[in-house]
This record gives C-alpha cells, structure tokens and sequence, in this order.
C-alpha cells in the first residue's frame, strides 16, 4: 500500500515539473524595421538609443552603416534590411538602435519601431530546423494570428567577424 502511495507521488511529482518547464516564459522585444515586424528577445538588448548619430566608415561592408557614440564608448550600427532580403536596403529615416547585451562586441542595429514587449513561452519559438549559428533567423513567433520572423543577434557579430577577417 504504502509502495503504491510513492509512486503516485512520484508520477505526479514528474507531471509538474514538466509542466513547470513547458511554462517558462521568455520576453521578447517586437520591433519593425520598414513596416515589417521582428522578435528579439529582450535579454538580448541592453538599451534602445533615439536620435544618436552615425559616423560613417570607409572601406566597410555595406550592411555596416558606420559607428555612434554612447557614452564615450563606440558602437558598430548594422542595417540589417542589407541581411534579410529586403527589396529597399536604404537605412531606416528613424534614429532608433537597439544596443545589444554582448560580451565581447559593441554592436547596435538600425530599427525602424519599438512596437511591444511580450512574454511567451519558449514552446511558442517555432525553431528553423537545421539552422546554425550564421542564419539570421532563429525561428518565428506566433503572435496574433501572424507569424513574427526571432532574429540570432550572434549571427550579426558572426558576420563581421567573418568580413572582417577575425573568425
């Protein structure tokens, strides 16, 4: 009797856990860049920055618009409508950057929007089977009825890298 008591505990003790795990929810930044809409999760940036200037490099990938000044330190502007296909990869008119969290690099991306942040469950990541490191998208978010492209922010720092001659 008292065997059978445990392994009811037991099985219901897994349940929950599992149920725990399914529940943990992640925070995502959904932004736009040229009326289309983007997921980033939010541990990703550091800060949003309006009306910084940009300081064009010479000699640089054109998806490299140049480098702002935050604070003293500089940081790398990517326009990443040159990465994702986009028909018009003039930069956004908007100066909006979103500063992303990096260890070892200081890079920033031209957006166009600060739409909404939103709590979602990591099941609700809909993963690209078979992507690396390089692509610039993880997955999508279904928010809404619609499908929100999640963006890999390594992929930008890995990309330079690679350019740049560094990987």
């Amino acid at each position: 009797m008292n065997e059978e008591i445990v392994e009811k505990i037991a099985e219901n003790t897994g349940s929950e856990s599992e149920t725990a795990e399914e529940k943990k929810l992640t925070t995502w930044l959904i932004f736009s860049i040229a009326e289309k809409k983007y997921a980033v999760r939010s541990r990703d940036v550091l800060e949003i920055i309006r009306d910084a200037s940009v300081y064009k490099l010479p000699f640089m990938p054109p998806y490299i618009e140049g480098v702002m000044n935050r604070r003293g330190d500089p940081f790398t502007v990517i326009n990443p409508r040159q990465l994702i296909g986009e028909d018009d990869t003039t930069p956004p008119k908007e100066p909006l950057f979103l500063i992303l969290k990096r260890d070892d690099d200081q890079l920033s991306i031209h957006i166009s929007d600060i739409l909404f942040f939103t709590d979602m469950a990591e099941s609700d990541l809909n993963l690209i089977p078979g992507n690396n490191e390089e692509g610039f998208f993880i997955g999508t978010l279904g928010y809404g009825g619609e499908e929100i492209p999640a963006m890999n922010m390594n992929a930008f720092e890995t990309l330079i890298r690679k350019d740049l001659g560094f990987a």
